[in-house]
């Protein structure tokens, strides 16, 4: 199994990304497979080193350690030869200076790991019939040099929240044109902050810098219950470190579509518990 995280340096690594991380390192390490970093940096107007620096840090301070290692920036060729491929097999052509997909009759849905069959709706398909491959500026799109890293990264199980399952519809669309298998797709609940919203920092520190006071441990564990559950029951579930959480992650426990809230206390409970085995 190979699994990865694309990060974008436009600003601090959000929670949300860093739980992201820990569930593909988990789900990849479970499988004896790969776990891979990307830095998602196509947009050079709005990347910046000091928050490249804070992925690296982010992901080191949590234990999440990646097995390779590539940013988008650097891959522009491998982008421009699958738009090749595209314009070769006539699914592919320019207009108003843009690259565009050509899509025939497309699905009617697709299968989520998690959630099941999902429906694509008419607003979808409506969509996928104008999906830009590369804009004019000669760079890739986001779709597209997503679905592109993934399939010459030889990525088959992609984890993250549902509000990339609008996405999906998309991505399927340019992995189908370029003749690529699908990757298994789960998608789990959201981040919400106590009011139940979604989380901003309007809910407090929602950037993993700023959770430096915490034991990596405590906030792990915290992340890890948002939005997986172990099916054991024995005191070891209560809590939960790396190398336990690697063992349970596919044959322990279960990914959940619904949202989860973030919980202080709980994290404070859990530093306390690694605190104590520190002392």
């Amino acid at each position: 199994m190979i699994t990865r995280v694309a990060p974008s340096p436009t600003g601090f690594m959000h929670l949300g990304t860093a739980r992201t991380a820990y569930f593909n390192y988990l789900a990849a390490k479970a499988a004896g497979g790969k776990f891979i970093l990307r830095i998602d940096d196509t947009d050079l107007a709005r990347s910046e080193d000091k928050y490249t620096e804070a992925i690296f840090e982010s992901m080191a301070t949590l234990g999440l350690t990646h097995d390779e290692l590539y940013f988008q920036s650097k891959r522009n060729d491998v982008y421009k030869d699958y738009l090749q491929k595209l314009i070769d097999s006539g699914r592919a052509e320019f207009k108003d200076g843009a690259w565009f997909l050509i899509t025939p009759d497309f699905r009617s849905m697709w299968t989520d790991e998690i959630k099941g069959h999902i429906n694509i709706s008419d607003a979808d398909k409506e969509f996928i019939k104008e999906i830009v491959l590369f804009k004019a500026d000669g760079t890739p799109t986001y779709h597209f040099a997503s679905v592109v890293d993934d399939i010459d990264m030889k990525v088959d199980c992609v984890i993250r929240g549902v509000d990339h399952i609008s996405n999906t519809p998309k991505q399927i669309a340019i992995y189908e044109a370029l003749g690529a298998p699908l990757p298994s797709y789960y998608h789990v609940g959201l981040i919400l902050g106590p009011d139940g919203k979604k989380l901003s920092k309007r809910h407090g520190a929602s950037s993993v810098v700023d959770y430096a006071e915490y034991h990596p441990e405590a906030l792990l564990n915290l992340m890890l219950r948002m939005g997986w559950g172990p099916t054991v029951d024995d005191k070891s579930a209560a809590v939960i470190d790396t190398e336990r959480a690697i063992e349970l992650f596919w044959t322990g426990g279960k990914l959940r579509a619904a949202p989860s809230k973030l919980d202080m206390q709980k994290l404070q409970w859990y530093h306390k518990k690694y605190s104590s085995k520190r002392s």
